[in-house]
């Protein structure tokens, strides 16, 4: 004798296969939003990757910024930036205050001269190369939590925006 396994039975226990199939539902929805969160992170949400990564440039193209939208308090990552100039000409990069809140400056490579501040901002000065360019490479460790946004910016009146959302 055949059964539809779908249908109500009451031996050997007692089912309700409505409220099963809703359950199945709810376990299924569960699955999906599992592998959607495993796909999100591998893709770089809570970190490094495609979704974290983010290179700003100016308007003019003189200045541009490589780092990491996304991190988790007490992580160090980098921050790379880039200046374009005349050959030889000394160029000032701004750190705003605001940024700096929620990250701790570790490292900066090269060594420049004296960093300097205004107000709350960070001013490091810059040589430009015989090409006219720059390259500052920051080390940073997140100390905070949650959004921190501001513009960095360049003695040549050059500014990108920077937006960092850092975990708990």
């Amino acid at each position: 004798m055949e059964q539809d396994e779908f249908a109500n039975r009451s031996y050997p226990i007692v089912e309700d296969m409505a409220r099963q199939r809703r359950a199945w539902h709810i376990e299924r929805v569960g699955w999906y939003a599992l592998l959607a969160l495993i796909a999100l992170t591998l893709l770089g949400l809570f970190s490094k990757g495609p979704l974290s990564t983010v290179k700003v440039v100016s308007p003019d193209g003189s200045l541009t910024v490589d780092y990491e939208r996304f991190s988790r308090n007490g992580a160090e990552e980098r921050m790379v930036i880039m200046a374009r100039g005349q050959p030889g000409q000394h160029l000032n990069v701004t750190l705003p205050g605001e940024l700096l809140e929620g990250m701790a400056l570790e490292a900066l490579q090269p060594q420049t001269g004296p960093a300097s501040s205004r107000g709350r901002d960070l001013l490091i000065p810059l040589r430009a190369d015989a090409q006219g360019d720059a390259v500052l490479y920051l080390t940073l460790r997140s100390d905070g939590a949650w959004l921190f946004k501001g513009d960095i910016g360049l003695s040549t009146g050059a500014r990108v925006a920077v937006s960092k959302f850092i975990y708990p």
